[in-house]
C-alpha cells in the first residue's frame, strides 16, 4: 500500500502568484548576499583552504553559509538552522535578526560562537565573578565557584569563620551578599583593577636641564 503525505508549501495563506514570486525574489536576494557575505570573510577563506577542515568547501558554504544571529546582549555565529535552535531559550532580549557575516567575523570551526554584549547579564555576572577572584586571591577564589554551584543555605553553613572574614576584609561584603554575587543575582561596586600607566617620556629622552 502506497502512503502520500501532504507536501509543505511556501505560500503564505491567501497569497497571490504576484506576492509569492516577490517574497521568493526578495528571499533569494537575501540569500545570495549570506552566501557572498560569507565566502568574503577572511576566517571562511582560512578554514576553506585548510584541509583537516572538510566541511568548510564552498560548495558547502554555498548551500549551508555561516551567518550573524543577532540579540539585542549577544550574537551567535554559526548555520543559520543550527544557531536558530541553540539560541531558541536564550533570553538575550530582542531577536534574532539573521544577518551577513562580516569580513572581520572570527569564528570557531566547528562550533557555535558566542560574543556577548558589554550591556548582556552573562558578561556582567562573568566579569563581577572573575574580579572577584582576582581580588580574592589564589587560596579564597575557588569560595567564588563554591557559591555559584550551592544553595544559599549550604554555602552559609560550610564557610568556615576564616573563610568569613576573608570575604568581608578584601571585598567588604557579607557572606550572604556574596553569595547573591556569585549566583549573579546581585551586583556590587569591587575595587578597580589597577591601570599601569606610561611615562611622560620616551627611551631617547633628554632632560634639556642636565
Amino acid at each position: 500500500m502506497i502512503h502520500w503525505f501532504p507536501l509543505r508549501t511556501l505560500r503564505l495563506p491567501d497569497e497571490t502568484d504576484i506576492e509569492f514570486r516577490r517574497r521568493a525574489d526578495q528571499a533569494g536576494q537575501y540569500a545570495r548576499i549570506l552566501v557572498e557575505a560569507c565566502l568574503s570573510n577572511e576566517c571562511v577563506q582560512e578554514y576553506a583552504a585548510d584541509s583537516e577542515l572538510p566541511l568548510f568547501t564552498i560548495g558547502d558554504l554555498q548551500n549551508h553559509p555561516i551567518v550573524r544571529i543577532e540579540y539585542e546582549q549577544a550574537i551567535a555565529i554559526g548555520g543559520i538552522g543550527e544557531t536558530l535552535r541553540a539560541t531558541k531559550s536564550k533570553h538575550w532580549g530582542e531577536g534574532p535578526s539573521i544577518l551577513p557575516l562580516q569580513q572581520e567575523d572570527w569564528f570557531y570551526p566547528e562550533r557555535i560562537t558566542y560574543i556577548y554584549r558589554p550591556n548582556s547579564l552573562y558578561n556582567q555576572r562573568f566579569e563581577q565573578r572573575k574580579r572577584m577572584k582576582e581580588l580574592l586571591g589564589k587560596k579564597h577564589r575557588p569560595l567564588v565557584e563554591t557559591a555559584k554551584r550551592s544553595t544559599k543555605k549550604i554555602f552559609l553553613e560550610y564557610l568556615t569563620e576564616q573563610q568569613a572574614k576573608a570575604i568581608q576584609r578584601i571585598l567588604d561584603i557579607e557572606p550572604g551578599i556574596f553569595w547573591r554575587m556569585a549566583k549573579g543575582r546581585a551586583f556590587h561596586p569591587l575595587p578597580p583593577r589597577e591601570i599601569q600607566l606610561e611615562l611622560p617620556f620616551a627611551d631617547n629622552y633628554v632632560d634639556e636641564n642636565y
